[in-house]
């Protein structure tokens, strides 16, 4: 092993999986455990249960599962050695460097924590401008165009690149960092023409660091102060930044979102800091992209309700309308502002105060209001061509709400408008929405059909040997729980014994600690097991603890493997079939 078990152990100790998961999604009390919506699939019913006795979680939903290195593993995209490099800088825990050297994983550990002292040093390099005269312009923009205040700008680590093509660069380079290094990180920028060129990527802008949830410094947005066309720079995706997975100030409204069940989804950094200031916790914004399914899926970890908060302007009620659909589908209530008298939060809380803000939350026109009020814009009613074309658009908004009483309440507001009788306009909202449920229907059923056939990826010779299957995993559970059966059990049942190949591994893994005295949970199987191999690992030991195996079904296990006997192609028999058909054909004759 690369890490000892007594490191192990005590990294564990210092990450418990239900405070570190709880740093992701918002976990429940549900007895002795937690109980969370799964951080790996969309799912609107929590189906991820965290144990903290055994110090695994499981998802019934998709499947994920492990413990809590398999889980920063596996939410991070990171491999073995960098998940024990980060929770042992979240507890503060000095790595056995010997060991992390032996392992040969290190490099993307490395680049990665490179990456973060960069940024670090950066943020550094473009707060203190401020205090510069070169600077004043900057701080100018922040304090009197955008009214924040030191506190302020000193909570978001806020800053200023100096109208210079080479002024980070060279502190950078400074510092010890290679040009490479800062390329990578997309902190300067190489000449296309000049290839031997390289300048900074961020000037003449007021900064802004992208923070992500365990506090790390992962990119920029910059903000121009003079006469760039581009108004807002954000940083390159890099080995720490994914801009479709990211979202502003996530880190510091995560914590209000759990509280107040609520997200407020702005457009851009600035409002997210001016609502941020004005006691709005709870705002957040995509940075450099229209909202993204991943992001939606982020937010519903922490709350169950979104605010749209976007821009007035039409490009934003286009944004407005695009998003709705998103956080519908990832199980989030929504609701829209409507602003009047200024084009953004940050322009409206600067003209009417948080007060008026807090009112207009209050009063936020539900997704299917909004919809329905666009769907009307343009549209002259008292003509019979604008009534049809409004009652088709109006027809497909109501059919798509899965509750019946919400259909009802907004079928008699649209029919009153169109001054038609309810029961003609619900008949029509009836057979869309059939139209519909058999439309996905279809689709489903078709889906199956395709993969009805397809093997499960992890364990494919399960559908061809599923009694067996079954056997394995059953024994595996009780092993896993018994180790005083394991001396007995290892004579008679062997790992060859096993028919399928990832059972078997499992199997294997188990008996081979067990017989080294060695640690066989789930946490000293991260080296050599995938966290998609951990997570099926994790179901088999789920099964286990809902059926609660007895020795007498584990001996049945051992029986059915004992009696296993593979069918050889082209009607070879095996040799124990061939002794005995001997042996029959010999009594017959006698």
């Amino acid at each position: 092993m690369a890490f000892s078990a007594e490191f192990l152990e005590r990294l564990k100790a210092a990450n418990p999986i239900a405070e570190v998961m709880g740093e992701y999604v918002s976990t429940k009390r549900a007895g002795r455990d937690y109980v969370c919506l799964c951080p790996f699939h969309n799912e609107k019913t929590p189906s991820c249960y965290i144990h903290p006795d055994r110090e695994f979680f499981h998802c019934f939903g998709c499947g994920a599962g492990g413990d809590v290195i398999s889980f920063i593993m596996k939410y991070h995209n990171l491999d073995y050695v960098e998940a024990i490099k980060m929770l042992a800088e979240r507890a503060n825990m000095e790595m056995p460097e010997d060991d992390f050297r032996q392992s040969g994983s290190g490099n993307t550990a490395e680049r990665r924590k490179k990456i973060y002292d960069m940024n670090r040093d950066a943020a550094k390099f473009f707060y203190h401008q401020l205090s510069k005269p070169e600077g004043a312009k900057c701080v100018s923009y922040l304090m009197q165009t955008r009214r924040l205040s030191p506190q302020t700008i000193k909570r978001y680590g806020m800053g200023c690149a100096p109208n210079s093509w080479s002024a980070l660069k060279q502190h950078m380079l400074g510092l010890g960092y290679t040009e490479r290094e800062l390329e990578d990180a997309g902190l300067i920028s190489r000449s296309k023409n000049n290839t031997k060129k390289t300048f900074d990527f961020f000037v003449d802008r007021a900064m802004f660091p992208f923070i992500d949830l365990t506090g790390h410094i992962v990119g920029f947005g910059g903000r121009t102060l003079g006469d760039d066309k581009r108004k807002y720079l954000n940083s390159r995706d890099s080995l720490v930044y994914n801009k479709n997975k990211f979202l502003f100030s996530m880190n510091i409204a995560k914590n209000s979102a759990v509280k107040s069940g609520r997200v407020l989804l702005c457009e851009g950094n600035l409002d997210v800091i001016s609502l941020t200031q004005a006691g709005f916790d709870n705002a957040v914004a995509s940075c450099g992209t229209a909202l993204t399914p991943e992001q939606a899926k982020l937010i519903s970890n922490y709350a169950k309700e979104v605010v749209i908060c976007y821009d007035a302007d039409e490009a934003g009620q286009k944004a407005t309308q695009k998003a709705i659909g998103i956080l519908s589908s990832a199980g989030l209530k929504t609701t829209v502002i409507q602003m009047r008298g200024a084009k953004d939060p940050d322009e409206f809380i600067g003209k009417f105060g948080a007060a008026a803000f807090e009112q207009l939350l209050e009063k936020a026109a539900g997704a299917v209001t909004f919809r329905l009020q666009k769907a009307k814009n343009g549209l002259d009613l008292a003509t019979d061509a604008g009534k049809l074309e409004y009652k088709d658009a109006a027809v497909k908004i109501l059919a798509a709400l899965g509750s019946p009483v919400e259909r009802d309440l907004y079928g008699h507001r649209v029919a009153e408008e169109l001054g038609v009788q309810y029961q003609l306009l619900e008949q029509e909202i009836k057979n869309s929405a059939r139209r519909e449920y058999y439309r996905k229907q279809k689709k489903q059923t078709q889906e199956m059909l395709r993969f009805a056939d397809r093997r499960d990826p992890l364990n494919p010779q399960a559908a061809a040997h599923p009694g067996e299957a079954n056997a394995e995993e059953l024994l595996i559970c009780y092993l896993y729980n018994n180790p005083d059966y394991y001396p007995e059990i290892v004579k008679i049942c062997p790992p060859e014994k096993f028919v399928t190949e990832f059972n078997r591994r499992v199997y294997e893994f188990i008996c081979s600690s067990m017989e080294a005295m060695r640690d066989h949970s789930v946490s000293s199987m991260n080296e050599q097991f995938t966290p998609e191999e951990i997570g099926a690992v994790t179901r088999i030991l789920e099964r286990g603890r809902r059926e609660g195996i007895t020795r007498e079904v584990a001996d049945d296990c051992v029986q059915r493997l004992l009696a296993y006997r593979p069918k050889l192609s082209g009607g070879e028999l095996s040799d124990d079939d061939f002794a005995a058909k001997v042996e029959n054909m010999r009594k017959n004759k006698m």
